[in-house]
């Protein structure tokens, strides 16, 4: 069939009121930079306030979580809000060392001098790693740290020693997060569980029982436990590592820890069904495939910064 034969005459064309600005793509108002250097940008800028490198790393490893996984308003935009100005004023003191107020074996109660959290409570669960591997458990009582960031970024550094991690938190700033819990296990054949919540009652003070019976939980094992409470505008956690194959073989683990979080996957009306900590893992590798997403604000305070402390700008992607 042959085709129509189209007119040489052209149609007319109605005028287009052009925007007085381009609008921006709405992925572009996100500067992606690679991992790698957003947190050795971070780790500089805490050296160049005293902190010990290794101290600084743990801290921008800490900061950088809310970004790796998706929870940015608790990631780097804290850096020139809460963490830098505690340092500044005093608040905090980068190089306090930790006092050891008793030592039991497996369990310890831990004074860190109003050390920055960010570094203190990831110590804290280090130590406790290393008592795990010992008697099977390790258990810090801890008080006198700065703020710390995510409970539960504290709790995942037992995961790489095939560990279960507990933190739980009392006290603390005003403004900060009411009795924050941390909690990450192996998943098995899945991505690892880690649960990152906040017991919080509403303003009105009528939370149900069983939050209350929950923040009950965590003041006794964070405040109590630490004697957090006798001391003011300061946070006390419980932070503690569990090694399951002290009690069971790897492989009994393995199975049972697939089988359990393999149950819980599924759908729901055509969304799918996952529990804390998958989503966290697919965002952390759309980051290091794409790079760390910054909203603009973000960005150019920390440009600001790197700028006040002659150090070298960020690298986007």
């Amino acid at each position: 069939m042959p085709l129509r034969p189209r007119s040489l005459r052209r149609a007319p064309v109605e005028p287009i009121a052009e925007p007085a600005e381009p609008s921006s793509i709405p992925e572009q108002v996100w500067q992606r930079v690679p991992i790698d250097a957003l947190v050795d940008l971070v780790t500089e800028i805490f050296t160049a306030h005293d902190l010990p490198w290794s101290r600084a790393r743990m801290a921008a490893e800490a900061v950088c979580h809310g970004d790796l996984t998706g929870t940015p308003e608790s990631g780097v935009a804290e850096l020139t809000r809460l963490h830098l100005p505690m340092l500044v004023n005093g608040m905090v003191r980068p190089r306090a060392e930790p006092l050891m107020i008793a030592d039991r074996g497996a369990a310890a109660l831990i004074d860190y001098r109003r050390a920055p959290g960010l570094w203190a409570v990831g110590d804290a669960m280090d130590r406790a790693v290393s008592r795990a591997g010992r008697y099977g458990v390790g258990l810090m009582s801890v008080r006198g740290v700065g703020p710390f960031g995510r409970a539960g970024h504290h709790a995942a550094r037992a995961l790489p020693h095939t560990m279960i991690g507990l933190v739980m938190a009392a006290g603390g700033e005003h403004g900060t997060a009411a009795n924050p819990l941390g909690m990450a296990a192996p998943a098995g054949a899945y991505p690892e569980f880690v649960l990152d919540l906040d017991t919080l009652a509403d303003t009105a003070g009528t939370a149900s029982a069983s939050i209350a019976g929950f923040s009950l939980l965590v003041e006794i094992f964070a405040g109590v436990l630490s004697g957090v409470g006798d001391h003011d505008h300061d946070t006390g956690l419980m932070v503690m590592a569990i090694a399951p194959t002290t009690l069971r073989s790897a492989d009994g683990f393995y199975k049972a820890a697939s089988a359990l979080f393999g149950s819980l996957l599924g759908w729901d009306g055509g969304t799918p069904v996952r529990y804390p900590g998958w989503r966290e893992a697919q965002y952390l590798e759309q980051c290091q495939a794409l790079g760390v997403p910054l909203n603009e604000q973000v960005h150019r305070e920390l440009e600001d910064v790197a700028k006040a402390l002659r150090l070298a700008p960020l690298q986007g992607r």
